[in-house]
């Protein structure tokens, strides 16, 4: 190629990229305040060479496109746009064609610049202008301060319109219909062009850092603080109804069945699939192409914060007889005054300033059981906390100011942060842990019987039908069990003073584990009390296990004995869990 031609190609190149901002970039993207490229031709034939390798151009060291935090979106559509169009006009040698297409590119009606100023972009609906992500930014930065998250690091999921996918589709079939681009440009654009919610993460990314101290992290990392941006568009779902007739029965049935599908007619993972199943005939048979200018232009709607649960845990021990473990309501009414729950967690969830909380728990006693010892492994799952920075002072902290506000439950050393696998182990243990209870039984039968046949019982196999006293709340079903060990023996003369005395010996009362106001229902004078240690399979119903049950438990305490025994107090003595 001569000079004055490649001079000639040179020029209609400036012209094409001082106009191609107004001319196609208008109906594609917004503007974005950038620094020009200045594009310096060179000989014909290494143009050429240099253009045959498409838009790998955007990755030499002359464009960068995070300048100060600020994407250089309109750098990367001029490349591409020019890269496409002189590697196919320069391998035809028809620089006449190119000034034909400039030519066409500058004629734009004026209307354009204002149409685009009150409605905003054609394909991004006005969500990269300068004034919408400055709006965004603020309003993003103000609710992560007003919440004060002490997470250093945050990541932002976006909703954008479903409108702009349809958009985006219409514009790349009209440039590849304007421009003659053959399969494999289309294909590159398709794979090059970043979609829009990646560039306004980088352009907003950096600013909220500023505002908020932050530090931002992409959504596809493990980031526990989230913050959700929902940008919303007013004629969304009327731009989405072409889908109703293009996509066959795909969108008539989820308009017909809101129940079934309660994420809406139109949601993101059904248009894009209904996209990917969709030829560009049958989508320009439907949709205009390019996408008519835009009505109104996308706001932002909501901004939600969220932080993953946080868990913590340990072990509590219960001293009432009268406290049940989770708040009591019976016909909607309140039945006990607190509950382990609520003293355990209430201060919990005040200190880390969570929105909610779950209660987990190694099993559960009655309301009339105690736990003693080492406690009953217990998490607090922690929903969308404030403060998830804890260390062992704090932790020790909040245990002892817990442990000081009753005497009704106490925190077995200290509370510890549990990770979500942790949980695993407490959740397993459900069925493979054993529990040591203590139970204080009456013998009602005469002459008192030999215990010598619960003492020389192990790995006792028994077989529980559910109790009458919870089948109003449980499954009717037949439950095999195993008590692994039986001891028992009558109490003492000397056990029996000190249990019914008021003032208890704290070595003697804790080694009997009892509760010297139940021994009321002792019907005389004679000591036909016993002591029965035993450690059983987890999910043992151990009060049935000693009076029957009416027979719904074999065997009984009261059928290996063959007497009627009842149980007039139960304890805890440990759930042999290694946890936390």
């Amino acid at each position: 190629m001569n000079n004055s031609k490649e001079k000639t190609l040179g020029r209609n190149c400036q012209l094409l990229s001082r106009n191609v901002d107004d001319a196609v970039v208008a109906v594609t993207w917004p503007k974005c305040p950038v620094q020009r490229v200045n594009l310096k031709l060179e000989a014909a034939r290494s143009k050429a060479r240099f253009f045959q390798e498409g838009l790998k151009l955007t990755s030499t060291k002359n464009v960068d496109f995070r300048q100060q935090g600020t994407i250089n979106l309109r750098i990367f559509i001029d490349y591409w746009l020019l890269c496409q169009m002189l590697s196919t006009f320069v391998r035809r040698s028809e620089p006449h064609v190119l000034r034909k297409s400039c030519s066409k590119l500058c004629h734009v009606s004026e209307h354009v610049t204002e149409v685009k100023a009150k409605n905003g972009c054609t394909a991004c609906l006005g969500i990269l202008n300068d004034d919408a992500i400055t709006a965004a930014i603020e309003k993003i930065a103000s609710e992560i301060n007003k919440q004060e998250y002490d997470c250093n690091t945050f990541t932002c999921a976006l909703t954008i319109p479903i409108a702009v996918q349809l958009r985006e589709r219409s514009l790349q079939i009209n440039l590849s219909q304007k421009f003659e681009f053959p399969d494999e440009v289309i294909a590159s654009l398709k794979r090059t062009v970043p979609p829009i919610k990646e560039v306004w993460k980088w352009i907003a990314f950096p600013k909220i850092e500023n505002l908020t101290a932050k530090m931002s992290l992409p959504i596809s990392s493990t980031c526990p603080f989230v913050v959700d941006v929902f940008l919303v568009y007013s004629q969304d779902e009327e731009e989405c109804k072409i889908l109703l007739t293009m996509c066959g029965d795909t969108f008539k049935q989820r308009s017909q069945q809101k129940r079934k599908f309660s994420n809406g007619v139109f949601s993101r993972k059904s248009v894009e699939t209904a996209m990917i199943s969709t030829t560009d005939d049958q989508f320009v048979e439907h949709y205009p192409c390019p996408p008519t200018y835009p009505t109104s232009k996308a706001s932002i709607d909501l901004v939600t914060c969220t932080h993953a649960s946080f868990f913590i845990g340990g072990r509590y021990t219960k001293y009432s007889r009268e406290l049940s473990q989770t708040p009591w309501f019976i016909g909607g009414e309140k039945k006990m005054e607190t509950s382990v729950q609520e003293l355990l967690c209430d201060q919990i969830l005040k200190f880390v300033k969570a929105d909610a909380m779950k209660f987990l728990s190694s099993g559960r006693e009655d309301v009339d059981v105690r736990t003693l010892h080492s406690g009953r492994p217990f998490a607090v799952e922690l929903l969308n906390p404030r403060v998830t920075k804890f260390t062992e002072a704090r932790l020790k902290q909040l245990t002892e100011e817990i442990n000081g506000s009753t005497n009704l439950v106490h925190i077995v050393d200290n509370l510890q942060v549990i990770s979500k696998d942790q949980l695993k182990t407490l959740k397993e243990g459900e069925d493979t842990k054993t529990k040591t209870y203590r139970a204080l039984c009456l013998c009602r039968s005469r002459p008192l019987p030999s215990l010598d046949p619960i003492n020389n019982i192990n790995n006792l196999e028994i077989i529980q039908k559910t109790p009458v006293r919870v089948l109003h709340r449980r499954p009717l079903a037949t439950r095999p069990r195993t008590i692994h060990s039986l001891k028992a023996s009558w109490i003492s003369s000397y056990e029996m003073a000190v249990l019914m005395c008021d003032t208890h010996d704290s070595e003697m009362d804790n080694h009997l584990a009892l509760d010297h106001k139940l021994l009321n229902q002792v019907p005389d004078s004679k000591i036909d009390l016993f002591i029965l240690d035993l450690t059983t399979q987890a999910g043992t119903y151990v009060k049935e296990f000693v009076h029957g049950d009416f027979g719904r438990t074999k065997p009984s305490v009261c059928e290996i004995l063959e007497s009627e025994v009842d149980i007039v107090a139960l304890d805890v003595m440990s759930v042999n869990l290694n946890w936390p």
